[in-house]
């Protein structure tokens, strides 16, 4: 192929993989900023992930929208693994780290096959244990990783940046200020949100994504290669695609191809069609235009294949077992739903586990920054999956987003009359701390911001003997359970400023069943 068309295809590439971007974080920011009403398929890059598809089978009910991850896996077999080279938005970051770190990796590496084997390993350990109820797959999944590390780090941590730096620009007396002041002013009423949002995870999970993202400057697309679960779906479908990059006569085996592929292989010499990702750096780094690029019915035996031996492949299917019975070795048997408040719509927690992929949807799409990554509330199976925790924030009486947003409904879709009717968790009163028993004063804050509108936080007038000793007539709050649906807001809002006198725990707790 000509230098000017293999130009044209990289070029092509690089449009591909800035569109996906963009319409990835596009989705993902107006999750957490756009009318209920008028949410967006945030759920799109979920929908056409093989993987999903696969959790989607395994917990049931089966949605039907799942099934347009059988598009890219149809595509695959015709162009290879096109999604990871143009469409995949974690893949295209990879690769523009894997160009940052280009020169440093001038000399030529072999490929290493037991690096490449790695992932198809991994995926055969994730889909063992996911049939054993242990949803692992989230974890490695690239959309859900990007998703989960953009929500809880990337995306707070752009906003703390931009809020400062354009505020100061604002500020500024000069021409700067009369130029930074209208970019600052649009991406307060667009981009910005008001409050910062903090992840008590975002640390943990931040600097597992960077690491990954800087593990590029050592390996070309590192994670790709060796780690990724979905490139290992595609790369053995692709074995058998018809796209091929033939040699023509005028190739010299000068290796030059080699130079930036991404994954150290070349067409004249160890090209394997399951772990090229169709990038077209080998078409564009070719001096004498010897490759091509054609549709061909696959052929056996005449390209090297990434074969696994037997022993591998069962050793990884038990590391499979044992990673779905590693979490419940020395996990107390009693039920954990009493340590922790789900989301509305979460369904049973047996379920829920086996559902939430912990891609973090959730988390970008609450406004009021109350749901959190898991920690080890739930146990080992359930670290990274969504916690509401009221100190950090409350859930808000007229909102749905993080039910509408869930790709895999391990929280279920409610419409706003559910949702004010879903019972989350129960608000208990410390009379220990609280101001009405403790101390006899009157306080009305949490009866005050309670949104159920008969008042789930109540009054009662008794006589006390306040810290002086003196009789007096006090309002002591107290909560209705029947009325409370657990949203969080009153132990948000309590004036103690060393603990919250009223707490919101799981009792009582409502959980969808999607049977």
């Amino acid at each position: 192929m000509d230098s000017i068309t293999s130009k044209r295809l990289q070029r092509l590439r690089i449009i591909s993989q800035f569109f996906f971007i963009w319409l990835f974080f596009f989705l993902l920011l107006k999750s957490g900023g756009a009318a209920i009403e008028h949410l967006p398929q945030t759920g799109f890059f979920f929908y056409i992930d093989p993987l999903f598809l696969w959790v989607n089978v395994l917990s049931g009910p089966f949605l039907q929208v799942f099934l347009l991850a059988l598009i890219p896996l149809i595509m695959t077999m015709v162009f290879g693994r096109f999604f990871c080279g143009w469409v995949c938005p974690f893949g295209a970051l990879n690769q523009f780290f894997t160009w940052l770190g280009s020169r440093r990796q001038r000399r030529k590496i072999p490929v290493s096959r037991p690096s490449l084997r790695l992932k198809y390993l991994l995926l055969i350990i994730l889909l063992v244990a996911s049939l054993f109820a242990s949803q692992l797959l989230g974890w490695l999944d690239p959309l859900a990783l990007l998703t989960r590390s953009s929500s809880a780090a990337l995306v707070p941590g752009a906003n703390f940046l931009a809020q400062h730096a354009l505020q100061s620009g604002a500020q500024n007396q000069g021409w700067v200020g009369k130029i930074v002041k209208p970019l600052y002013d649009f991406s307060r009423r667009s981009l910005l949100t008001v409050r910062q949002r903090t992840f008590l995870q975002a640390a943990a999970i931040g600097l597992v994504f960077f690491g990954l993202l800087l593990l590029n400057l050592y390996r070309r697309r590192f994670f790709c290669n060796t780690l990724c679960p979905l490139g290992a779906v595609y790369g053995f479908m692709a074995k058998y695609s018809l796209l091929r990059l033939p040699l023509n006569e005028n190739c010299t085996n000068c290796g030059a191809c080699s130079n930036h592929c991404t994954y150290y292989g070349s067409p004249f010499q160890d090209y394997l069609k399951s772990e090229c990702v169709f990038c077209l750096n080998c078409l564009n780094d070719c001096p004498f235009a010897a490759i091509e690029v054609r549709f061909q019915l696959p052929r056996s035996g005449k390209r090297p294949a990434l074969d696994m031996g037997r022993r591998q492949i069962l050793a990884a299917a038990g590391c499979g077992l044992a990673a779905a019975a590693l979490p419940q070795i020395g996990v107390n048997k009693k039920t954990k739903a009493r340590d922790f408040i789900r989301p509305p719509g979460a369904v049973v927690e047996k379920e829920f586990l086996k559902k939430c992929v912990r891609c973090g949807a959730c988390l970008q799409a609450c406004p009021t920054n109350a749901i959190q990554p898991a920690v080890f509330q739930a146990g080992l199976e359930g670290i990274w999956t969504p916690v509401l925790i009221p100190v950090n924030g409350y859930c808000e009486y007229e909102c749905v987003r993080c039910t509408r947003v869930c790709p895999t409904n391990a929280l279920m879709p409610l419409t706003l009359e559910e949702k004010k009717q879903f019972k989350i968790g129960t608000a208990v009163i410390n009379r220990s701390t609280c101001y009405t028993y403790a101390d006899g004063y009157n306080c009305a804050v949490c009866e005050e911001h309670c949104p159920v509108p008969e008042k789930a936080i109540r009054f009662r007038e008794v006589e006390v003997y306040n810290f002086r000793g003196k009789l007096k007539k006090v309002k002591q709050i107290y909560v209705v359970p029947d009325l409370c649906i657990g949203c969080g807001i009153c132990e948000n809002v309590c004036p103690r400023t060393d603990a919250p006198a009223i707490v919101v725990g799981a009792e009582e707790e409502q959980r969808e069943n999607f049977l």
